[in-house]
């Protein structure tokens, strides 16, 4: 017979038993799990574009007429950029690897560089960089001799491409230089060639007026007359602001060019001088990197996809070479499946051609780092013609008749 109080102490003895098993029961399933699942995956490898504009530009202020009408409106080119990014996820997918678009915006000029280094001290290797000419140059200093590339948007200065040259530089905007040899191809193909030049009071007029001068003479025209306008309505001034008055010279002429960043004067051109002749320059007739109107190589599904972004508007030339900018660091990071920063820059500057949708296949200019391209001959709602012009020759490419050929520029970043 077994006492009761002999009993409980089994039963307690019994039941520690119990747990302690249910104990080991659950270890080793938790401990099973975990064994399951292994390590964590490493991150996925990213590719972070930094995106840099400078607040206040004055450059995306409206353009307002002397009666303060707004003749036209600047965007920035950031949409172009985000398009590029929604083009590169397909890319991304099949490498799994994350494209990633940071806009850093700064308060100046001054403040452009360290905010480049600062983010490549983060890890940012490429950048799009929409600033003027002046803040270019400030940065220039900052990024020589380290690993990154900058891609230049929006400035077609040809002082950057012939004398700043800077290696680690890449312009995707068409310099001004390759504009008014598109723009001189046209008319000398159509037999175009006596030309009155209409140039304004501002240095950038000067500077267009002076490209078109040097394409003029490159390609067989001539400028038989080049006359200075004053913007304005004053009545007193009529000499220098009345396109009739301006344009009634002794020489015949084939074509009106007009250099008018201000744009008031420009717009008063067409139907107004003496001779009945089409207008080319800063209205009617442009040389762009890209225009809505454009229907060839893809270019509307381009269009498309651009007005399907917030905002809903046209695509223009600032856009597309923000959005070509991505697609070649996507396209670099595809074709070497690697994220390792110099075998995307050999592949980019060195082996790399791309599709620009207007044609011929865009590739970086060993020489200046400038995209060679073709450009479009926009009117307002047509484009007239692309160039290189048929006819135009090349001994080894024939992007290379827009622009700064090797001969031709100071800069010799493959030498």
């Amino acid at each position: 017979m077994i006492s009761r109080g002999c009993g409980r102490s089994r039963v307690r003895v019994l039941w520690r038993r119990l747990r302690a098993t249910c104990a080991s029961v659950m270890v080793t399933v938790v401990g099973g799990a975990a064994l399951a699942q292994g390590p964590s995956p490493p991150p996925q490898p990213r590719v972070t574009i930094g995106y840099v504009e400078i607040a206040g530009d004055p450059r995306y202020e409206p353009i307002t007429s002397y009666g303060r009408m707004v003749l036209k409106r600047r965007e920035r080119p950031f949409a172009g950029a985000q398009l590029g990014l929604d083009d590169a996820q397909a890319s991304a997918r099949v490498l799994k690897i994350e494209f990633a678009l940071e806009r850093i915006p700064v308060a100046s000029a001054a403040e452009l560089a360290g905010a480049v280094t600062k983010a490549r001290d983060a890890g940012v290797h490429f950048f799009i960089v929409d600033a003027p000419a002046a803040a270019l140059e400030l940065l220039a200093g900052a990024v020589r001799g380290r690993d990154i590339l900058v891609f230049n948007a929006t400035a077609s200065d040809d002082t950057l491409r012939r004398n700043l040259c800077v290696a680690e530089f890449v312009h995707t905007l068409p310099s001004m230089a390759m504009g008014m040899d598109a723009l001189m191809q046209y008319l000398v193909s159509r037999k175009w060639t006596n030309l009155l030049a209409f140039e304004g009071p501002l240095p950038a007029d000067a500077t267009m007026t002076k490209a078109f001068e040097n394409s003029a003479k490159k390609f067989g025209a001539r400028i038989v007359a080049r006359q200075q306008f004053k913007p304005g309505t004053d009545p007193r001034e009529r000499e220098k602001n009345d396109p009739a008055l301006l344009s009634a010279i002794n020489r015949d002429y084939d074509v009106v060019f007009v250099a008018d960043h201000s744009f008031d004067f420009a717009r008063q051109v067409p139907y107004h001088t003496v001779r009945a002749r089409p207008v080319v320059g800063s209205i009617d007739l442009e040389p762009v990197a890209w225009h809505w109107t454009w229907e060839h190589h893809g270019a509307p599904q381009v269009n498309s996809r651009f007005q399907k972004l917030p905002g809903g508007r046209h695509m223009e030339g600032a856009d597309w070479a923000a959005w070509i900018a991505v697609k070649m660091m996507a396209q670099a990071t595809l074709r070497t499946r690697s994220v390792d920063f110099d075998k995307q820059r050999k592949f980019m500057l060195e082996e790399g051609s791309f599709d620009g949708d207007k044609g011929l296949a865009v590739s970086v200019r060993p020489w200046d780092h400038q995209l060679r391209q073709s450009v479009l001959l926009a009117a307002p709602y047509s484009v007239v013609a692309r160039a290189p012009v048929e006819g135009f020759l090349h001994k080894t490419n024939e992007l290379d008749t827009l622009g700064d050929d090797e001969p031709e520029t100071p800069c010799r970043l493959n030498k």
